[in-house]
């Protein structure tokens, strides 16, 4: 019976432990694309995410949500843009650049403007690189679930002590 319990609290430990420890967290876009975008555009600000996904944060799937974000994305057949592949970004750009039917869309993006939407890209700056961000980031219980993991963990070890003694 006692070895039923300890084996029962043991399992009860390890479930909790891996439930803290492969909790989902939010995977976002590449966060070297913006300033990628801006050097290869020569842009006079880095760029928000909205500008190739429609939405900020950015995200794997969001990328094609604008014209800009897709075509970029393909426009190398058979060598797709990969997450955090700068030179893969830049290289897209410089062909999207080179394309006569984009000099106006290039020519918005040296602006600063949108080129879909003709808004401008560069908001106000509140100094050594501020970023404000139009909504609160997403909530990530990962730190709290780790807290409540190792303190069950603990208290699981505690016990097991207490009881051989």
């Amino acid at each position: 019976m006692q070895t039923f319990k300890s084996f029962r609290s043991l399992f009860l430990g390890v479930v909790a432990f891996g439930f803290v420890a492969f909790a989902p967290s939010q995977a976002l876009a590449s966060e070297e694309f913006p300033g990628a975008i801006q050097e290869a555009a020569g842009m006079p600000c880095v760029p928000q995410c909205a500008l190739c996904h429609g939405v900020t944060p950015g995200t794997a799937a969001t990328y094609s949500r604008k014209k800009l974000g897709a075509t970029l994305f393909n426009i190398n057949p058979g060598k797709p843009v990969l997450p955090h592949d700068v030179a893969g970004l830049k290289a897209a750009f410089a062909v999207y650049k080179m394309d006569p039917a984009n000099a106006t869309n290039v020519a918005a993006l040296v602006e600063g403007k949108d080129p879909e939407t003709g808004d401008g890209l560069c908001g106000p700056t509140y100094g050594c690189g501020a970023h404000v961000a139009k909504q609160a980031p997403p909530s990530d219980f990962s730190a709290p679930l780790w807290v409540v993991g190792a303190m069950a963990l603990g208290a699981l070890i505690r016990r097991q002590k207490s009881k051989r003694s």
